[in-house]
């Protein structure tokens, strides 16, 4: 776990791009490209990088890390995005606190951002997206909503340990906040009989 931090604290300090291989479950895997913007003794904030763009931002644990990668590949990708000007995006520009799920949760809600929640566990993959709602000790409220923004009429609770991934101040969920909507009730008076 030292040599771990220290990885993590290197391309913190240094603003490297990385990719980063994680486990989340037995048998199942993913990676995370970006830049390391924080990080604490069990939690980690990567913004995101992809197609040569800045994106949003990813909070993990730690422990899920396998490898943090920073080959020639990465090394020549970075290179691009300095001569094209969009490091200079790169940077947390929200304060979250990472000393566990809730103190995170409740520094995004501070924010005032939306959030996507995902289990990435294949035995019990999960994906809400939405307005954080209600935050306890043992878990997240959010209330979801579907592809055609429309949210639900009630709130979706999440369990920490049922969490591996949460993406926030993220392009499609910023853009798709703007264009929600409550379901609009049917007046059981108002129908027509015919």
């Amino acid at each position: 776990m030292e040599k771990k931090i220290s990885t993590i604290k290197y391309h913190y300090e240094n603003k490297k791009y990385c990719k980063i291989l994680r486990k989340f479950a037995k048998n199942s895997r993913g990676e995370t490209s970006g830049f390391i913007v924080d990080y604490s003794e069990n939690y980690i904030v990567i913004q995101e990088s992809n197609e040569f763009e800045i994106l949003g931002y990813f909070v993990f644990p730690i422990s899920t890390i396998e490898e943090i990668r920073y080959n020639n590949s990465d090394k020549y990708y970075e290179k691009i995005l300095k001569e094209e000007k969009l490091i200079e995006k790169v940077g947390l520009k929200h304060k979250i606190e990472l000393k566990n799920w809730q103190t995170i949760f409740e520094s995004i809600k501070d924010c005032g951002l939306n959030v996507i929640i995902e289990n990435e566990n294949p035995e019990d993959e999960t994906f809400d997206i939405g307005p954080i709602t209600k935050i306890t000790e043992k878990s997240v409220f959010i209330n979801y909503f579907n592809a055609k923004g429309f949210l639900d009429d009630e709130e979706t609770e999440i369990n920490w340990d049922k969490i591996t991934l949460v993406k926030f101040d993220d392009r499609y969920v910023n853009i798709f906040s703007k264009y929600l909507s409550k379901r609009k009730r049917k007046n059981k008076s108002t129908a027509h009989n015919t």
